[in-house]
């Protein structure tokens, strides 16, 4: 089975777009959480993830958005920007869920302050996760911090997933990772970066 792997599409459409056409057909999408902020494309993204049929984890800033009363400026736009229907489903990712029996799937750790950076310690990246943590366990997937961190810790491997379309790191390529066979793979895809800064 191939599995699409997604995480901080923030109303990227360009960038989304460019994902889903170099991954090909896939047997399922998992989307790690923000989906629809801080770019000019929400209802777009929307929109284009809604028909895939992904498995969603909420993010924080999908959180605000669906909130009545979100916090910023971003997210009180976005939320503008999005229909009743698009909020409601949205309204409806969950905030973790469990892979295949074994995968833990989730947007970040709010148990911290610190976050999750490739120059981490290990013992930090298990405290922020332990809470979460069940003997089936030996995967964490999680978006979040933007950069990307793969690490394995007394068995249990934590994957950081780069974004699609919000990066922080000096590379301008949306990431997407495949899981097929037991294996996780990152690839990046170059996209219209400046028909995203122009809208």
């Amino acid at each position: 089975m191939k599995t699409l792997v997604l995480s901080d599409i923030h109303a990227n459409k360009f960038a989304l777009k460019a994902v889903i056409q170099d991954a090909g057909p896939c047997d399922r999408i998992v989307f790690l959480g923000d989906l629809a902020n801080f770019g000019p494309h929400p209802s777009q993204c929307v929109d284009i993830l809604k028909k895939l049929n992904p498995i969603c984890i909420m993010g924080n800033h999908d959180e605000q958005i669906v909130s009545e009363n979100p916090r910023n400026f971003w997210d009180k736009w976005s939320r503008q920007q999005l229909s009743d229907s698009q909020l409601r489903w949205m309204s409806e990712f969950d905030n973790s869920y469990v892979l295949d029996g074994h995968i833990l799937l989730v947007h970040g750790s709010y148990s911290v302050e610190y976050d999750i950076l490739p120059n981490t310690l290990d013992k930090d990246i298990k405290t922020a996760f332990k809470h979460l943590l069940t003997p089936e366990i030996d995967h964490v997937w999680f978006g979040h911090y933007h950069y990307q961190v793969d690490r394995v810790i007394d068995g249990v491997e934590y994957h950081c997933i780069r974004p699609v379309g919000h990066h922080r790191d000096k590379d301008t390529c949306a990431s997407y990772y495949i899981y097929e066979n037991g294996i996780l793979t990152q690839k990046r895809v170059k996209y219209e970066l400046s028909k995203t800064i122009e809208d």
